[in-house]
């Protein structure tokens, strides 16, 4: 059978392809996955007086691989604060803050460290966004946390002996 017959009854419906074929040529086209990286911070580290946002989690750039694509970014950070405080994170993806609108939200994610929690365990924050490429640039990301009292803990709970995770964003480039 010829390989434009298989080809054009593949599109048009099922085919068994039989024996070991060989395939030429290169994919193209919209949805190639064409750069990939992690970005992971292993340390604990806390911060006092934490009552206003600062760059606690800096997870660097992403540079693309093309000059127009679209950045598929996932994220996830840990911050915890003291018992009876709000903890907040507050995402920044390429400049600009992830938040909803429609509204004037001040975090991207918050919780309420209770003695619920014996001091032991955090709320992570997850994102899951895209940035579209048109440049080429490198795409920042970072998570900033603040408390609205004390100390903010980042990669672990208030008491370190418990819980404590890194935190990881993961960058994957796509083709439009």
């Amino acid at each position: 059978m010829s390989r434009a017959r298989v080809l054009a009854d593949f599109v048009g419906g099922t085919t068994t392809i039989s024996g070991n074929p060989t395939f030429t040529g290169s994919t193209s086209g919209a949805g190639k996955v064409l750069k990939t990286a992690v970005s992971e911070i292993t340390a604990s580290t806390s911060r006092s007086s934490a009552t206003s946002y600062a760059d606690d989690l800096d997870f660097g750039s992403f540079t693309p691989s093309a000059t127009t694509s679209t950045i598929l970014i996932y994220g996830v950070a840990n911050f915890d604060g003291a018992s009876a405080k709000y903890c907040y994170y507050k995402w920044v993806i390429d400049g600009t803050d992830y938040l909803s609108t429609g509204s004037t939200p001040i975090a991207t994610h918050q919780f309420y460290s209770s003695t619920s929690l014996n001091n032991n365990g955090y709320m992570p924050s997850t994102i899951f966004t895209s940035v579209s490429n048109t440049d080429g640039g490198a795409i920042t990301v970072v998570c900033q946390g603040k408390v609205n009292g004390g100390t903010l803990w980042v990669n672990r709970s208030n008491n370190a002996s418990q819980t404590g995770s890194p935190s990881t964003v993961f960058f994957m480039e796509v083709s439009n």
